[in-house]
């Protein structure tokens, strides 16, 4: 018997004995799971032994009495003096990039807590199995204690994800008690993004109107001319010899550079995404929106998100941009229809699936496994992080 055979044979005997063969069955059985069932029916069934056969198991009984009182009483208990908080080393990272969790735990009883654990709140599906949470061993009587680890966000989202609590059920596994932990702020994973190199031409995604030079007013650089007082100009632009000459009140003006100004309009309506795909489709849309934006403001561009009904501002600023990537990791689908692109004088990217195409737009990326005929098409995340930067270069004109 050949080395793949007995593999093969082996992989298929594994598969007999873990496929659930009843599962409409599942909700009439699955309460066994809990151990303290099973000792209840061995309670019950001593019981009954003892009085119709033989006395002597009604020692048993009492055995399994004083453990199930032990078992369920001592998690009960050591809950009752246990103070929990929970707090981050920094206020935001993203995902696949650790950041530091403390967890401080004060125990005001005279005994040891064993087996602590950390649930709920870290994990994407709370009523999941996972392995995101943690464990602690031993927290010492009349003490406090502090446990740190690094957490690693798999999405997107403020954490903890919902009220964070803490359970032990030591020393049999027969009750689980629980009691939730404060949390000292929050911390906002934004979404994976990838790099892209560069922009939209400036003569496309700057307004014009009033445009008749290269050189801008602003409120800083060379002096460009003076001008009259206005009011709610700064004393500081005042041109003394200028208003002792004209005995009236001059400012100057100063240059201020060009900049590059993008508004990226994500669609995240509910017609936009069909339910079978809205999860992936959601998720890539919130993705190639954040890399564009991550990206154009990396260059020194002013940035403009339209998400759910507001506008986010990114500038030179960090407080901009942190923002906008702060909506962008909370951001999920709405019932709301995307507002209609301005059609104003600049470059705008709309950002949706072939359900939520908008005719007529120049510059729209398409996402999902039917994109096909957009600026830009992606398809799923291998095509985000191998395809998107190369497409981005060659539709904005980058040598």
């Amino acid at each position: 018997m050949s080395a793949v055979s007995l593999q093969q044979r082996t992989q298929n005997f594994s598969d007999a004995l873990s496929t659930d063969y009843c599962p409409w069955a599942n909700r009439y059985v699955y309460w066994l799971k809990n151990p303290c069932w099973l000792l209840f029916l061995a309670i019950a069934g001593s019981t009954v032994c003892g009085i119709y056969l033989n006395p002597l198991v009604l020692i048993l009984t009492a055995l399994l009495m004083a453990i199930a009182v032990i078992g369920v009483s001592l998690p009960w208990i050591a809950m009752r003096g246990l103070e929990c908080r929970v707090s981050f080393d920094v206020p935001r990272t993203r995902v696949g990039t650790p950041a530091i969790v403390r967890l401080s735990v004060k125990n005001s009883l005279p005994f040891p807590v064993w087996g602590l654990s950390l649930i709920k709140g870290f994990a994407r599906n709370d009523n999941a199995d996972g392995n995101e949470g943690a464990a602690f061993d031993r927290v010492p009587g009349w003490s406090t204690v502090e446990y740190s680890w690094p957490f690693e966000a798999t999405c997107r989202g403020l954490y903890p994800r919902s009220a964070a609590e803490v359970e032990t059920s030591f020393p049999f596994g027969l009750f689980r008690a629980r009691k939730s932990v404060e949390s000292e702020g929050r911390l906002t994973v934004w979404p994976l993004t990838v790099c892209l190199e560069g922009m939209p031409d400036a003569s496309e995604s700057r307004q014009t109107e009033e445009l008749f030079s290269e050189r801008c007013v602003g409120e800083f650089g060379d002096i460009m001319g003076t001008r009259s007082f206005r009011p709610g100009d700064s004393l500081r632009r005042v041109h003394w010899a200028q208003t002792a000459r004209q005995q009236t009140m001059i400012v100057t003006e100063r240059q201020a550079p060009v900049m590059t100004s993008v508004r990226v309009f994500v669609d995240l309506s509910e017609t936009s995404h069909p339910e079978l795909v809205r999860e992936s489709t959601v998720e890539l849309a919130i993705r190639t929106a954040a890399s564009i934006c991550e990206s154009l403001h990396r260059q020194h561009s002013r940035v403009e998100l339209a998400l759910g009904g507001e506008l986010f501002v990114a500038a030179d600023g960090a407080a901009g941009y942190q923002r906008l990537m702060d909506s962008l990791a909370v951001a999920d689908v709405t019932s709301e229809e995307l507002p209609h692109p301005s059609r104003r004088q600049g470059f705008e990217i709309l950002v949706s699936t072939n359900a939520g195409r908008e005719n007529g737009h120049a510059h729209q990326i398409l996402v999902g496994t039917s994109a096909a005929g957009g600026w830009l098409n992606i398809v799923d995340d291998e095509a985000l992080a191998g395809d998107l930067p190369k497409l981005w270069r060659s539709a904005c004109h980058a040598s």
